[in-house]
């Protein structure tokens, strides 16, 4: 399996405003992608900041009390949700995990442009690893054009 970077860190939170405004006032992050989404049947938002010249954080949040997310918050508290590791080849990834015992849960290669997979954090020690297989230059062009906007 080959790891090419630590893609970001999700952060569940229940007031995203509030999020928002500390990543960018206090820290200096650059806001380059807000969305909802639909998994599971739940809509929740994500919005990823740049933090420097590489890194990132994603706020996941929703307004549904009986979301995943706030159920994960509810259960856990506001912060870490999860952390992306870009991978080379995600069914590749897989296969090898798997080999070696490891569950991964939530295999999706539906979107030709992102293709992610979990591992459960019973294998983790506690931590929820989403792998993802995607296009750098598509990413870097979101990215670059989110800047432009600013």
């Amino acid at each position: 399996m080959r790891v090419k970077k630590v893609d970001h860190v999700g952060i569940a939170v229940r007031d995203k405003g509030y999020a928002e405004r500390f990543l960018t006032e206090i820290l200096g992050g650059m806001k380059v992608i807000d969305e909802s989404w639909v998994y599971g049947g739940q809509e929740f938002n994500w919005a990823y900041f740049l933090i420097g010249q590489q890194g990132m954080i994603e706020l996941i949040s929703s307004s549904d009390p009986d979301n995943f997310v706030n159920r994960f918050i509810d259960k856990r508290g506001e912060g870490l949700h999860h952390v992306t590791l870009q991978v080379e080849d995600l069914l590749e990834a897989v296969e090898y995990l798997e080999s070696k015992g490891i569950r991964v849960v939530d295999v999706n290669t539906e979107n030709p442009t992102w293709k992610e997979a979990y591992i459960s954090p019973r294998d983790a020690f506690g931590v929820l690893i989403q792998l993802a297989e995607y296009d750098e230059a598509d990413w870097a062009e979101q990215v670059t054009g989110a800047q432009q906007q600013e």
